[in-house]
């Protein structure tokens, strides 16, 4: 479930909020405040170009397939699969895939289900592959782009597009070293066209996203404010 955290920050220890936070008045408030300064990025095609290879190859059939997850814009988790190099895929909420789901393409019906965080995927004749949805967050933090915030929270970043409306965005993942789990925020593309949306504080600065020329803008700013609202979304490992 989405989880709200206020956290009081002080100026010897590092403290972290995380998540979406530009809501109402006291995210006016913020914005009003102080420069935004962009600290990094990466062109958004780049990126896009980069999320295949965040997928895991599956091979069924004498066919090659890519799996992977997407996310709405609840922050569900969908499983995705398509064929490798081609058009035409087929897209799951995850809780939905506990009961089964059938994908056919090019005259070949594959049939999904989700049993304890992996997917199976069996072709005509038994042949079967298997999934761990687990094993595709892994990958997305092993292998994607990554951002420190202020030598102390790092994410790794990358492209989203939504199952059914096709919109894109950015998803932050991070793992917390205490806990050991993962945690995520989805940020569509339009939020960000005009304005910084601000995940996490440490030590007085607030460290975001904004989309400026067809490029993914890391920012940051100074605050004066002594707590942070923030919200994000925690899968286990």
């Amino acid at each position: 479930m989405k989880i709200l955290l206020m956290l009081m920050m002080a100026a010897a220890p590092v403290s972290a909020a995380w998540g979406p936070s530009e809501e109402g008045a006291a995210g006016k408030l913020l914005a009003a405040r102080a420069e935004v300064v962009a600290i990094g990025g990466a062109p958004l095609l780049d990126l896009l170009a980069a999320r295949e290879a965040l997928s895991q190859p599956v091979e069924l059939a004498g066919r090659k397939f890519l799996a992977t997850v997407n996310f709405d814009e609840n922050w569900d988790s969908w499983f995705t699969l398509k064929p490798a190099g081609g058009l035409g895929a087929g897209a799951w909420k995850e809780s939905d895939l506990e009961a089964g789901a059938v994908y056919a393409h090019d005259g070949l019906e594959l049939r999904l289900k989700e049993t304890g965080g992996t997917v199976s995927i069996e072709a005509p004749g038994g042949e079967k592959a298997e999934v761990g949805v687990t094993g595709l967050f892994d990958k997305f933090y092993s292998e994607a782009l990554k951002v420190t915030f202020g030598d102390a929270v790092t994410y790794a970043v990358f492209r989203n597009v939504e199952p059914l409306s096709e919109k894109e965005g950015t998803v932050m993942l991070r793992r917390d070293p205490g806990d050991g789990m993962y945690y995520y925020s989805v940020t569509p593309d339009a939020k960000i066209a005009s304005e910084p949306h601000w995940l996490l504080a440490v030590n007085w600065v607030l460290y975001g996203l904004r989309i400026e020329n067809g490029s993914l803008l890391f920012v940051s700013k100074k605050i004066e404010e002594r707590a942070f609202p923030a919200r994000e979304r925690s899968r286990a490992r």
